[in-house]
């Protein structure tokens, strides 16, 4: 492989970090969320996955050499677009965003996850407001590009 064409294919491979991922194996099938992979074994690890038998692994890391295709599922939820936005509305320091955790927590009370706001009260409430606003931005970007 070429220079351009190596650091083109590990490009396209970042791009998929945090997407849904279908990993077929030369004896199972694996889908879950894209978290890391090595970059000479070409190894992944997976986080939420489910194999083709429906049993649930929070984390697996599968061995590159068993791997015979990565399929792109869905989109990653940009956590730290939703950061920034939340950013924008609280005091510097107050959102703080863990990309290992694919956590946002907010004055250390209201934890956010693509899955949603956990906490109640008006700050939640106010949290909740943006996170919903930035699903609707996102689905309709979403829907743009599949029209291109």
């Amino acid at each position: 492989m070429s220079q351009t064409a190596e650091s083109r294919f590990f490009k396209e491979m970042a791009g998929l970090l945090n997407a849904k991922v279908k990993v077929i194996t030369s004896d199972k099938i694996y889908e879950g969320t894209l978290l890391g992979w090595d970059r000479k074994s070409m190894s992944v690890c997976l986080g939420s996955a489910e194999d083709d038998e429906g049993r649930e692994y929070p984390k697996i890391i599968i061995y590159g050499n068993t791997i015979l295709e990565l399929i792109e599922t869905g989109r990653a939820f940009d956590l730290k677009a939703l950061s920034e936005d939340l950013a924008k509305l609280f005091p510097k320091g107050e959102v703080q965003y863990s990309p290992e955790a694919r956590v946002i927590m907010v004055l250390n009370k209201i934890k956010v996850t693509e899955f949603g706001v956990e906490g109640s009260g008006p700050l939640a409430e106010r949290i909740r407001n943006v996170y919903e606003r930035f699903l609707e931005e996102h689905e309709s970007e979403v829907e743009i590009e599949e029209e291109v």
